[in-house]
């Protein structure tokens, strides 16, 4: 008996350990406040987007792929029955509402709330109509919507690792979803291998070699969802800088003049259509400065537990 209460001492200590009480957020809403605010968000912006019209320029993807039911095989398979269920103006009112939500949740200060909303992954997944703006509302509900999150797993993956609830959430879904439709992450993680063109170009994920960079970030962003995230996207196989939108709503924990910091270096990678490719890659600034913040603001400097 005493053995068996020193096993359960020790497995409580690791569980501390891997998940330690990290609130991102500030303004902590109860669920059914938070569902009240997130459509009373959906509302407005959902009529707004009807100015906007889905077009061979604007809602590329939209058009071209999701209303087409032309889901690329990388998608997980859930993905066609979720789209089917929007529309063009559905899309952009659930995108903009999920990162309002977020922000205002996590809300340091009235313009780091703000300026989430004026980063170029808000606004390119909304000029492409993708769908990254269905995970994060996903990670709003986590673990009951965990197939939302799953719909664009780059960096929405590793929010999972924050709670054991959110990891035995993941555990069933990923469970069930095998044994209805085989080994579908296999397929999610070969992305490249899909496409005629080979690796696109804005493409800035660093794989495996990322780990170098991941390993040591995941360990001190243990228990913190948004830290997490920031320093999955170094190991994650395939990362477009628009798919950094699940991560985007951090900001809105900064102050106001390091908000605006990471707002600005969020447009950095447009200046590939200025100095070639190479432009892309400038999405990283973004990641480290909004990190590099958070573990400030956690640790204290340099990366030092405050007493």
């Amino acid at each position: 008996m005493a053995g068996l209460q020193k096993i359960a001492k020790r497995l409580d200590r690791l569980s501390h350990s891997l998940f330690p009480e990290q609130q991102a957020t500030r303004n902590a809403f109860p669920l059914p406040h938070q569902l009240l605010l997130f459509f009373v968000l959906f509302g407005p912006f959902y009529l707004t987007s009807t100015l906007l019209f889905a077009d061979r320029f604007r809602g590329f993807d939209w058009v071209h792929f999701w209303s087409a039911g032309r889901i690329p095989p990388f998608y997980p398979p859930w993905t066609l029955p979720i789209v089917r269920l929007l529309n063009w103006h559905g899309l952009v009112g659930i995108t903009l509402a999920a990162t309002t939500l977020a922000a205002l949740i996590r809300s340091e200060h009235p313009l780091s709330a703000l300026l989430p909303l004026l980063t170029l992954p808000l606004l390119w997944t909304i000029f492409l109509g993708q769908l990254e703006g269905i995970a994060l509302l996903g990670l709003l509900g986590l673990p009951w919507l965990t197939p939302l999150a799953l719909i664009k797993p780059q960096v929405a993956i590793f929010a999972f690792g924050a709670r054991k609830s959110y990891l035995l959430g993941l555990a069933i879904f990923l469970g069930l979803s095998l044994l209805v439709w085989g080994p579908w992450p296999l397929r999610a993680l070969a992305v490249n291998r899909y496409y005629a063109e080979g690796r696109y170009v804005q493409d800035i994920g660093l794989g495996i070699y990322g780990a170098v960079i991941a390993l040591p970030l995941l360990w001190l962003s243990r228990g913190d969802v948004d830290m997490l995230m920031l320093s999955g996207a170094f190991l994650t196989p395939h990362l477009i800088p628009y798919n950094l939108l699940p991560v985007v709503p951090a900001i809105a924990r900064l102050r106001p003049l390091p908000a605006v910091i990471a707002s600005v270096l969020s447009w950095l990678p447009l200046s590939a259509n200025w100095i070639g490719p190479w432009g892309w890659w400038l999405g990283w600034p973004f990641v480290l400065w909004l990190w590099l913040n958070l573990a400030v603001e956690r640790y204290g400097w340099p990366l030092i537990r405050k007493p």
